[in-house]
């Protein structure tokens, strides 16, 4: 089938080919099941070695080495890995997360220092994968009303929790998120708000107040993050 067009018909292949495509369909078959247990990764792995001359321990790193960088608990909503979550976790935590880890010697190394490890992985193959690391701390910034009505966090987010505390004859009627009204009531907002916010750069917030001599703040808090590049190495001995 081609250029749109579909048919029905159907003929058989020429002998010759269908022997040398046995085990790389088979290998393919394999590794595209959507329900897996530990047992069927072993048997996808011996497929995918056998059909493409690797080794087994090579097979079952690449593996899994995709998984640690695409699934696994390491790696956040927005798809980089948390170098907290990182350096937090284990080898029970990544073998009951990733089922090419399990019932086999393996090490994870990130940026260079070892975060995990089970068993002797000396003679084993070592495949890396480069991922975008994401280094997280709480941000917290105040704006004073009598005297400014802008600020920024030092780091990208999601979300931000406002403390808005006005003092007497001032009204805080607008916050803004760069050029998005994120929170605004004409008779004044006080108290504590939560919001959601574009994480593409680090938020730079604005409040509009009224009153005769304004006075009173504005607190943003939120957890923030810089993004940098980094590396996950996996050894596997099967």
């Amino acid at each position: 089938m081609g250029d749109g067009l579909w048919s029905d018909h159907w003929s058989a292949p020429p002998r010759g080919s269908r022997g040398q495509t046995t085990l790389a369909g088979l290998a393919v078959a394999l590794v595209l099941l959507t329900t897996v247990t530990a047992g069927s990764i072993v048997a996808a792995d011996r497929a995918l070695s056998d059909a493409t001359d690797t080794s087994l321990d090579r097979a079952r790193a690449d593996r899994a080495a995709t998984a640690l960088v695409t699934d696994s608990p390491v790696v956040t909503s927005h798809g980089y890995v948390d170098a907290q979550r990182a350096n937090e976790t284990n080898a029970t935590e990544l073998a009951a997360a990733i089922p090419t880890l399990r019932g086999v010697a393996f090490s994870v190394r990130f940026d260079g220092d070892e975060i995990a490890a089970r068993g002797d992985v000396s003679d084993s193959v070592h495949v890396s994968r480069g991922v975008v690391v994401a280094d997280y701390h709480t941000d917290s910034e105040s704006i004073d009303v009598d005297g400014e009505d802008a600020t920024t966090l030092d780091g990208r987010t999601g979300r931000i929790e406002f403390d808005v505390d006005p003092g007497a004859n001032t009204t805080v009627r607008t916050i803004r998120v760069g050029d998005r009204v994120v929170l605004h009531r004409p008779t004044g907002i006080e108290g504590t708000h939560s919001v959601n916010v574009s994480s593409h750069a680090a938020p730079v917030i604005r409040v509009d107040v009224a009153g005769p001599a304004p006075a009173g703040t504005v607190t943003a808090t939120a957890r923030v993050f810089e993004t940098r590049t980094g590396r996950i190495e996996v050894a596997v001995d099967a």
